[in-house]
């Protein structure tokens, strides 16, 4: 099923008479968490082969993966000597990731000021654009910052942040803004690409049965990454 991508491109699938029901993040993503990593998703398969080349070496270090879902940016960072720990508001998404797993608000991390050298954030500042400060506060000094999302411009040019559920359409309530934003006291922001679909993605537009859309996707940044270091 087309469950994850048409969330984020704009929703020709859309038809006449659809059901539209607007539900805030934690409860759609309760929907999406069964089979959030199955369906074919470019927008997952960009974001991934984007942030992973600015990631710093982690081996021996903490990293807190915000916004975790499933927790695939902690499980790669264990996987390379990171103590990780995935947090996420959605339990039903933090089932399968791996362990330690805290179920928590990125606005309000459980830890302690300058706990982690590396702090992730995937593809949730759309649901708390203002998160930044609490990122920056449990990264300690010298502790880099990484956040990814839907690109802003993508938002404003229609895409939509929906997918389809059975026989209903789900629109998952988010915030808008802007890159000018994401800019905080005591943080340098030392990278930030804005990539669009690429050839990686075109086989999963086709598994996806979206390859018509291909075209029309790559035009504009999908996504955005921005790397920060803690003053």
């Amino acid at each position: 099923m087309w469950r994850t991508l048409a969330a984020f491109v704009p929703l020709h699938g859309c038809h006449h008479g659809d059901r539209v029901t607007t539900l805030p993040p934690q409860s759609a993503y309760r929907l999406l968490a069964a089979n959030y990593e199955e369906a074919p998703n470019p927008l997952l398969a960009l974001e991934r082969r984007s942030l992973a080349p600015l990631l710093p070496d982690v081996r021996g270090k903490h990293v807190i993966d915000a916004a975790a879902g499933k927790g695939y940016w902690a499980t790669h960072c264990i996987r390379r000597g990171a103590a990780a720990i995935a947090v996420d508001f959605c339990e039903e998404m933090l089932r399968n990731a791996p362990r330690p797993a805290v179920l928590a608000d990125m606005n309000h991390l459980p830890f302690p000021g300058e706990f982690a050298d590396l702090t992730i954030c995937a593809l949730g500042l759309g649901y708390a654009p203002h998160a930044l400060a609490e990122l920056r506060r449990v990264t300690r000094p010298g502790g880099v910052i990484l956040a990814s999302d839907v690109h802003p411009d993508a938002i404003r040019a229609g895409w939509t942040r929906t997918f389809r559920h059975g026989n209903e359409v789900i629109d998952v309530e988010h915030q808008r803004y802007s890159l000018e934003e994401l800019r905080g006291a005591g943080l340098s922001l030392t990278a930030l690409v804005e990539p669009s679909f690429g050839e990686p993605e075109r086989e999963l537009f086709a598994q996806a049965g979206r390859l018509h859309r291909f075209d029309e996707a790559t035009r504009q940044p999908a996504i955005f990454v921005a790397r920060w270091t803690r003053l």
